[in-house]
């Protein structure tokens, strides 16, 4: 095996367990494991990962996004929650999750992103009911969904990784 080829398979690798730990944290891993295998589609001039190969990664990818941003809001409309509580899970979601970015790039981004979801959904709730406890069900519903949603989508790269490292040129 040519050495330079070597290197790349490498750097590609790092570059992937990288993305996966940034999928993990919240942070957008699976976009750079699709850029990661597009890059590495350009220098190989598409032999090992074809069009095709990375048309699938990227519908895997936009199926993770969608699950995780959206399977809070499911999970909500479960307890009987509200159109607009829902709506506002996941919007409290990424600014919960953006402003614990900033004050924790890994940790925070994890904890606001929970905590923006179940206080906008629990405040937005309770303000249409006046019932604490189905607006505590409802924000803990969103919780439980968030939590699956990032579990769907980490499996989703991992999954996603474990076909791209099979399609390397080795």
């Amino acid at each position: 095996m040519d050495v330079g080829l070597l290197l790349v398979n490498i750097g590609l690798i790092i570059m992937l367990l990288a993305s996966l730990g940034l999928t993990i944290i919240g942070m957008p891993g699976n976009i750079v494991i699709f850029l990661t295998a597009l890059a590495y589609g350009f220098y190989d001039h598409f032999v090992h990962l074809s069009l095709m190969d990375l048309g699938i990664v990227l519908g895997a990818i936009i199926l993770g996004e969608v699950f995780e941003t959206f399977t809070g809001a499911v999970w909500a409309s479960r307890e009987k929650a509200s159109k607009r509580a829902v709506i506002f899970a996941v919007i409290g979601t990424v600014i919960g999750g953006l402003i614990g970015t900033a004050f924790t790039p890994i940790i925070g981004s994890i904890i606001g992103a929970l905590a923006g979801g179940f206080t906008v959904s629990w405040f937005v709730e309770y303000q249409l009911t006046n019932d604490k406890e189905h607006a505590i069900r409802v924000a803990t519903s969103v919780i439980k969904g968030q939590i699956l949603g990032v579990i769907i989508k980490f499996t989703i790269a991992l999954v996603t990784i474990i076909y791209l490292l099979f399609n390397l040129a080795w």
